[in-house]
């Protein structure tokens, strides 16, 4: 208990610190931030192409392209060149603005890029992203439209949006980091939850993924679906609550055995109610009290009905149910995918969302019910 309530602190501190970056950038989705910064200096400058090139996280003795813009952008994005290597190398170690009219004659120019992109880089300007005297990146723009040259005047140009963007950047990689260490906490606290119970080791990481899978069939934007990745790796939060006598009874409950246990649901409500700020919480709460309710009215603890239980219990309690069923006890079989997923149709429209098991057995039954070729397809669903 002591572990799990010094992960509950650090989630805390995390939920803290994610609220305040939040309030220093109005787009903190690092990818658009660099996609918007790029494109806001391109279109500025009058460049023909341009790329942002920051720090790789994973090597730090290499630099990658995060942003590109131009002919081919597309073949130019992830490419990794040396701390030290080329124009943007240079400009990155020194923190020094470079302006060359003819980068083919530049002693500091490597044309790896452009054999590999097949774009041919006649001048460019390359400004460093400098904040507090730290070089996160910096900004490559190639080729003036219209004339031959960048002037001095680009040069300035670039300078000053390149100091304002830089701090841009710094935000968004702030809150970036921020929001990773706190989904690695919720992990780690809902792993700590599973492990008191060896049967359901690793359920609630199959639920989340699973949810997830829904709410991208469903429609759901990525802020949505990371919102109900971390609701539902949270929705069982209340075992905390119950002792490990009844949790990890290896016989069938008893009917007042079942009782404590269904309240879970209330108490994982009540533990992520107590967290700060309450605004990043709320889909995590409606999802801990409610993924047991039922359109039937049937479930529990309010015993609400049809459209009166939020999205994501429903589309938790589809996820959840589906992971029960294909869990072996010492005391039932788990039924096979095929068979939980026939179950699951069978309650269609009763117990649960008829949309939601809808849009769940479709991606099952295109993945032919092999979870492995579901990871591979929905991977950066759920790897949010």
């Amino acid at each position: 208990m002591e572990r799990i309530a010094e992960l509950e602190g650090k989630v805390q501190e995390l939920l803290t610190l994610l609220d305040a970056s939040k309030q220093l950038n109005a787009n903190l989705a690092i990818e658009e931030v660099f996609q918007n910064i790029l494109l806001q200096m391109v279109e500025v400058v009058g460049a023909e192409a341009g790329t942002l090139w920051v720090t790789d996280d994973d090597e730090k003795e290499e630099i990658k392209a995060v942003a590109a813009f131009g002919p081919s952008s597309s073949t130019i994005l992830n490419i990794k060149l040396k701390k030290d290597e080329g124009i943007v190398g240079k400009v990155i170690t020194e923190g020094q603005a470079q302006l060359i009219e003819n980068a083919a004659t530049d002693p500091n120019w490597t044309n790896r890029v452009d054999h590999s992109s097949g774009f041919v880089t006649k001048s460019m300007i390359t400004v460093p992203l400098i904040v507090k005297d730290t070089v996160l990146g910096a900004l490559q723009l190639l080729n003036k439209k219209h004339t031959a040259f960048f002037t001095e005047q680009d040069m300035r140009l670039a300078q000053a949006l390149a100091n304002q963007s830089a701090l841009a950047l710094q935000n968004s990689q702030m809150y970036d980091t921020l929001y990773k260490m706190f989904v690695s906490m919720i992990k780690t606290l809902a792993k700590v939850l599973d492990a008191r119970d060896p049967y359901t080791a690793g359920h609630s990481e199959r639920v989340a993924k699973y949810s997830v899978w829904i709410g991208e069939r469903l429609g759901l934007g990525l802020t949505m679906r990371e919102e109900l990745y971390k609701a539902a790796l949270l929705h069982d939060i209340g075992k905390i609550g119950i002792t490990d006598e009844v949790l990890r009874k290896p016989e069938r409950l008893t009917f007042d055995e079942y009782e404590l246990i269904k309240q879970h649901t209330i108490i994982g409500a009540d533990i992520l109610s107590n967290m700060e700020p309450k605004s990043s919480m709320v889909y995590a709460i409606e999802t801990a009290r409610s993924h047991h309710e039922r359109l039937d009215g049937s479930g529990y603890p309010d015993a609400l009905k049809e459209g009166d239980i939020p999205l994501f219990a429903r589309i938790v309690g589809v996820a959840d149910t589906f992971d029960a069923m294909t869990t072996t006890r010492s005391y039932s079989v788990g039924l096979s995918y095929r068979e939980s997923a026939a179950e699951l149709l069978r309650c269609r429209g009763t117990l649960f969302d008829a949309e939601i098991v809808d849009a769940f057995i479709s991606i099952l039954e295109e993945c032919n019910y092999d979870f492995d070729d579901c990871d591979i397809e929905h991977e950066d669903e759920y790897k949010l």
